[in-house]
């Protein structure tokens, strides 16, 4: 379709009375201003009658089933397919009808996704446009496979790239454990998926670890996805360009997931020299060298990095220093700690994190500690550690994510506090 034409059907479709019926209130659209503020699509599945412009803003109509959980709990799942989404690159989602609904205004979030197109530049797919400022490529690395190799310095908290799905799958779709067997209901919807995928290739090229008898689909998603909150929902999504980077256990960089646009971006969470492999850790940061071998069972590979590899003094050195770090953590929280404990446990604890280099997770100690303090009666320690606890959130999480949401207004709490202790002493 055109543009023209698509315009035009955009016009038709918020003039017609059925459309209207399905659809609710969303967040204004700056881009299309065809679309009034308050009004967004509603549920949509294969038997919803269509409106027009059809099935919008998906580009295929949806295909559903009732699937059967563990407990016999009946769900209807559907697949919802736009071939428009991220300028073409498109995007199938398995899902229910309610998410899919709230995914619509970040399907129309047009201004991520031409920010970050410099990634479709070598595929050909944004005519005309060519891009040489990426500060990274995509190489064979020995015994490695394919890997992402920085081309420059990358400094921290630099954003090294943006991502896009191509494939979301809700997690119920997927054993509660490895090595359990996949819910048989979900193949047929997974050929679905696959069927209206337009470069098959994208997910066919992706590495897999499940063996025969998994279905494409299920293999390539649990073995390269990424862990999502969606509507309140458990999902994985496949994101191609960052699935190409390998696994780290001291990774030097780490992902982000923005619900209101779908986008997941690498960012680097040290300097990064130009040669040197970019990582990030298929894990949570932070656990044992024993914890994390038995964590990556789950993708049938022993890790070699260079915190794994190190000679077995450094590595017991480093696990006695996570494993204080933990009991720090606790500590710091029980009851009968006194407030000059808390504050040499403090100081003990973040000089254990900086050394282990568990940047990532700074955010989560610091608004912990901002508590504490808080509790302590100390809101000056508790609005320090609360900022920091913010900047990091910020950084390495959605800025608009129940977490950073959540640190906002217990900072809100900590400063009336100290306006009001202020205004005490006047």
């Amino acid at each position: 379709m055109t543009a023209k034409l698509h315009t035009l059907a955009l016009l038709l479709a918020l003039s017609n009375s059925s459309w209207a019926s399905l659809q609710t209130s969303c967040p204004s659209d700056a881009l299309n201003p065809f679309r009034s503020p308050s009004l967004c699509p509603l549920l949509i599945d294969d038997d919803t009658p269509s409106p027009f412009p059809p099935n919008q803003p998906w580009t295929h109509r949806p295909y559903c089933e009732v699937v059967t959980g563990k407990e016999d709990t009946q769900t209807q799942f559907c697949v919802y397919s736009s071939s428009a989404f991220n300028i073409g690159s498109e995007l199938s989602v398995l899902t229910t009808p309610e998410t899919a609904a709230a995914l619509a205004p970040a399907l129309s979030n047009f201004t991520s996704q031409w920010g970050a197109r410099a990634h479709l530049a070598e595929k050909g797919t944004v005519f005309g446009y060519a891009d040489d400022s990426k500060p990274y490529t995509v190489i064979k690395i020995p015994g490695r496979g394919m890997g992402v190799v920085a081309t420059r310095k990358i400094k921290q908290f630099e954003t090294i790239m943006t991502n896009f799905p191509v494939v979301i799958v809700d997690s119920e779709l997927f054993p509660a454990e490895e090595g359990e067997k996949g819910n048989e209901g979900a193949r047929e919807l997974f050929d679905v998926m696959f069927e209206q995928l337009g470069d098959k290739e994208r997910l066919l090229s992706a590495a897999r670890s499940r063996g025969s008898g998994v279905h494409v689909i299920e293999d390539a998603v649990r073995t390269n996805a990424f862990g999502l909150s969606l509507n309140e929902r458990r999902a994985k999504g496949f994101f191609p360009e960052i699935a190409r980077m390998n696994h780290a256990c001291d990774p030097n960089a780490f992902p982000r997931f923005t619900a209101r646009d779908l986008a997941m971006s690498a960012v680097a969470t040290r300097d990064i020299l130009p040669g040197e492999e970019i990582t990030i850790s298929y894990i949570p940061v932070g656990m044992s060298s024993t914890y994390r071998q038995k964590s990556l069972a789950n993708w049938h590979f022993n890790c070699t990095c260079a915190l794994c590899s190190a000679p077995a003094q450094a590595i017991e050195a480093s696990d006695a220093r996570r494993e204080q770090i933990v009991e720090l953590f606790y500590g710091m929280q029980d009851p009968s700690t006194t407030y000059e404990s808390l504050i040499e446990m403090t100081k003990e604890f973040i000089e254990l994190a900086q050394v282990e280099r568990l940047i990532t997770k700074v955010g989560e100690y610091y608004q912990v500690l901002m508590k504490l303090f808080y509790e302590k009666g100390d809101p000056e320690s508790a609005r320090r550690y609360g900022s920091a606890a913010l900047m990091f959130a910020e950084t390495f999480s959605d800025p608009e994510g129940e977490f950073c949401v959540g640190l906002k207004d217990d900072l809100e709490i900590v400063d009336k506090v100290l306006a009001e202790n202020r205004g005490s002493r006047l």
